[in-house]
Formats: C-alpha cells, structure tokens, sequence
C-alpha cells in the first residue's frame, strides 16, 4: 500500500459511548440469528425432516446435515479474505454490514415455509454465508469507532451485549415452544407429575410454524436498526467504482499473502487460531443437541442451559476484555481455553457416567438436585465467558499484529482460519457419529468432544509461541513481557 494510501486511514482516537453502544447492539441482533438459528433450530430441524420426511436414521440425517456445513464453510472460507480486503480497500465497512444483513433477514425468513431438506438447506447456506460474511466487515470496525487503549474493554462489551440477543431470541422461542409445542428429533419419554409415561414422537413442534422464523428474524432487525448511525472513521477518499474496487482488493490481497507469508507470527496465530476455535464453533452448532441428546435433558431445560450460559456470558465476557487489556491475548488465550478444557471434561464425564441427567422438577426444589444436575450448571456457567472470550481473544491478537491499514485483511485472514476450522470440525463430528453411534449411541457426543478438545490443546500451544511486537504492545498501553 502507498504511503498516501496509508496516510488515509484514521484510527479513532476517543470512544464514544452512544458509538459503543449503538455498534454493540449489532451484536446482540445478529447474535439472536446465530443461536436461535444456528445453534437451537437449523440442525435438529434437518434431523427431523430428514426422518420425518425420508425415513433416514438419525446418525444419517445428521451427518447430511454436517456435510452442507463443512462444503458451506469451505465457500465462507474461501471468500473471507477477499471481504476483508474488500473492507479496507473500499475505506468503510457499514454500507457491506447492511446489505449483508438484509441478506440474512430475507433468506431465514423463508425457512419455515418448506420442509423440502434440499430447499431448507439452500436457503440456510446463503443466509449463513451472508452472516460470516457480515462479521469480516463488522470486526474489523472495532479500531474505527474506539480508541485502540479501550478495543479490549470495547470488544468484550461488545461480545458480552451481544449476548442478551440469546437471552431474548431464547425467552422467546421457549414462549413460541409453549405455544406450539417442543420439537422431537428422536422418539424421547417423559413422565407427568401422577408418574404417566408420555412417550414423545418425531414432530416439528413450533418448528413447524412459519411464525417462529418471522419473529426470530423480527428481533434481528428491530436491535439493528441503531447500527445504522455508528459513526465510522473512513478512509479520506470516495469508495471507488465497483471493478476498481474489486481490483484493488485483489491486488492488496497478493500483498498481504506476501506479507502474512513474511509475518512469522501472524502465520504462527493463524494456525493456531484454526484449531482453538473450533471447540467454539462446533459447540456453537451443538449446544442444545449436546444437552438434550448427549446428556437426556429434556428440550425445555435445553433452552434453560443455552441461558444459563448466556447469562455467564454477559457477566463474565467484558472482564475477560479487562484482562486483555492488561495482560495481552496470548494470556487471554490461556484463560479461554481453561475454561473450555474444564467445561468439556465435565461434559464428556456427564455423558459417560450419569447420563441421562434427571431434571429436577420444580426447577429450584435444591432438595432435589443430584451431583450430575450440579455438574451440568457448572458447565453452563463456564461455557459462557469460554465462547464470548474466545472472540475477544481473536480480535485482540489481531490487533496486537496487524499493520493499521490492514485490519480488514488480517481480520479476513483470521477468520479464514476459523472457517476452514469449522469446516473440518462438523467433518470430524460426522464420521465420529457414522463410526460409533450403532454401538454407543448418544454416548457418542462424548467421543465427539474429545476428538474436538485434543484440537483445541494443540492450537494453543502455538499460540504460546506467538510474539507480538513491542511497537504495537505499547501503542494498545500492554507492557512487553521480559
């Protein structure tokens, strides 16, 4: 890049808080996407149709499931860097977020009405694409609307608003639940307080009424709207037309390739960022499946656990922040995946010794919870602030590498590692099922988090190895370590 190019992006130098604020509502919206959708609905909504519809096995139907997501991820990957260069060479970000975000809106709208597996699939694979597409836009704003000395506490409060999202998309389904009725992906018993057996088929539940996706989405915008007025530092100069735009993006991706090739430290996060996320990402995607059918919790409790967490999250999250700013993100790092490595072991013990786990009814009878049962809180509890501080973590090393006028690429190239990753851990999930779901059962959810914990160790030893420059430690105010 040119030294006038260069001379052209501003970092923000104070930190509004109606900036912060209307930036991390964002988060929050298209966090009601990314659990209500991704994590509570999409999966087990393929599960059902694929057996309802088909007649396929559950292990069958999951692993087409898991197949579309690692081809998708894949395609997100591939196009990560290019956004993220798109990003810098365009000089602002907020325009592509909006856009993107109609994107999403429109396309998970439609998912209710069908319950073609082909189509379902279709229309969720564009609306995600739009999704990860939007946030290597949206991360990279963080130095353009804060001040670099408060990007750690911005970023964790961020992460950590963004959570309430869950807890409202969450409430809200668990009202639409309520109404509708709970989704059956396998045939499930439960008993009445008299002591009746009710034996419980596979059926859609609210899944099954358009509704739910209109107001899922509905939340989604309504706490978007104030992203429209973030104020963004941007480049001096106009976006250029659309074939310049594109290749100048090209031409500064070449030179950040040559550049990330040539920063040995970034090359060495990237690789490890690869395999740490992915405990994130396929706990993102498995969460309610993981508590109802690994652990034999009943659907209802599932939400409650997804909140659980949530509310750990937004507790927790932004004093992770705190802790990166003043010990760096190679110790975030460290603390993210203790608490990931903790709550993992306690859901691969669960799984393998207790469960089914009993839910004590009513919920807060203390008297009637069992060491499990206490296990499974405890686990919610780390989950939270490991997931939200994972983010944080990320986008903090960035900003301890990249060059200024780069963020957009290095956040690019950073979340093409996290891509490609989650691209590999739905893979590894599916074959974990196809191996020993017909002699273990759902028993091989505890496999599966073992294969997905070995992963996430060995990228933080490389990690550990990563060495920022004490130029940028001292600009973000971090004092090198000896």
């Amino acid at each position: 890049m040119s030294t006038k190019e260069s001379e052209e992006v501003e970092l923000e130098t104070k930190t509004s808080l109606w900036n912060v604020f209307a930036w991390s509502l964002y988060d929050l919206a298209n966090t009601v996407y990314s659990m209500v959708i991704v994590s509570l609905i999409i999966n087990q909504y393929i599960l059902i149709i694929g057996q309802k519809e088909l007649g396929l096995e559950y292990a069958v139907a999951n692993s087409i499931f898991l197949w579309v997501v690692t081809a998708t991820q894949i395609l997100i990957a591939i196009g990560m860097p290019i956004v993220g260069a798109l990003s810098d060479t365009a000089g602002r970000r907020k325009p592509f977020v909006i856009v993107l975000t109609g994107v999403i809106l429109l396309f998970a709208s439609l998912l209710g009405f069908t319950h073609s597996i082909t189509l379902v699939l279709l229309l969720y694979v564009i609306a995600n694409i739009a999704y990860q597409w939007s946030l290597a836009f949206y991360d990279p704003m963080l130095p353009f609307i804060a001040a670099p000395k408060d990007a750690g506490k911005v970023g964790g409060f961020g992460v950590a608003f963004g959570y309430f999202g869950t807890i409202i998309g969450l409430i809200v389904m668990l009202m639409l639940q309520g109404m509708w009725g709970a989704p059956y992906s396998e045939i499930s018993v439960s008993r009445t307080d008299a002591g009746n057996m009710i034996i419980h088929p596979i059926g859609y539940g609210y899944y099954g009424m358009w509704q739910t996706f209109f107001i899922a989405m509905g939340i989604f915008l309504v706490f978007a709207i104030p992203f429209i007025f973030v104020k963004e530092r941007q480049k001096k100069s106009k976006i250029p037309p659309a074939g310049e735009l594109i290749k100048g993006s090209f031409k500064q991706l070449r030179e950040t390739f040559r550049d990330i090739k040539g920063h040995k430290e970034m090359f060495k996060f990237i690789i490890g960022y690869f395999l740490i996320v992915e405990v994130a990402n396929i706990v993102v995607m498995q969460m309610y499946l993981l508590v109802r059918d690994g652990m034999g919790m009943d659907p209802a409790f599932s939400q409650i656990f997804i909140i659980i967490g949530t509310l750990s999250a937004v507790m927790f999250t932004y004093f992770i922040g705190i802790f990166a700013d003043k010990k760096g993100a190679r110790n975030t790092f460290i603390l993210v995946c203790t608490l990931w490595f903790v709550a993992l072991l306690i859901a691969v013990l669960v799984i393998f010794i207790w469960a089914p786990v009993v839910v004590p009814d009513p919920l807060f009878d203390f008297s009637q919870w069992s060491f499990p049962f206490v296990l499974v809180l405890l686990m919610g509890i780390l989950t939270g602030p490991a997931l939200g501080g994972t983010w944080v973590a990320q986008r903090y090393m960035i900003i301890e590498l990249a060059p200024k006028e780069k963020f957009g690429e290095y956040f690019g190239f950073s979340k093409l590692s996290g891509k490609i990753s989650s691209s590999i851990g739905p893979a590894i999930w599916a074959v974990v099922f196809l191996i020993f779901y017909s002699s273990i059962g759902f028993k091989t959810y505890a496999v599966a988090m073992i294969a997905i914990g070995v992963l996430m160790v060995a990228g933080l030893v490389v990690v550990l190895f990563v060495r920022p420059e004490k130029r940028i430690l001292k600009e973000v105010g971090i004092e090198p370590e000896k």
